[in-house]
């Protein structure tokens, strides 16, 4: 699944770079892929569409099988996966109940991910279950 979730945020990566603002719509055409050719609008469809860009944020938290368990403040990373376009990435200022927490995640050559705290303001757990 978590490969799944990567591929479709590539290409949802790789969409964006051809639309205005990199705004995603609600939906493209159902034509194949031509390589280095913009995908295909749907004449009708609404740009921006929240739903579409939030979905990108949803993809990447299957990606990385991020739990959040506010109550206990704490995160557990399952597995985690970055796409093979994503070598490394910050998150900076996540809040989980009252604590905040930045951290590093970065794949390694082997394709596994290491999580690395950059910052920690208050009591939080970060379980990283491979």
């Amino acid at each position: 699944m978590k490969g799944s979730a990567a591929m479709v945020l590539a290409g949802l990566l790789d969409a964006s770079i051809f639309l205005d603002l990199h705004r995603l719509p609600e939906l493209f055409c159902g034509f194949p892929r031509r390589s280095g050719e913009s995908p295909t609008l749907y004449p009708v469809a609404c740009a921006p569409q929240a739903w579409a860009s939030g979905a990108v944020f949803l993809l990447f938290e299957a990606c990385l099988g991020l739990s959040i368990f506010a109550p206990e403040r704490k995160l557990v990373f399952s597995k985690p996966l970055l796409p093979p376009f994503l070598p490394q990435v910050t998150i900076r200022d996540l809040k989980v109940g009252g604590a905040r927490v930045d951290l590093l995640l970065t794949r390694h050559d082997e394709g596994d991910v290491g999580v690395n705290v950059l910052r920690r303001d208050g009591e939080i757990e970060i379980v990283l279950l491979k």
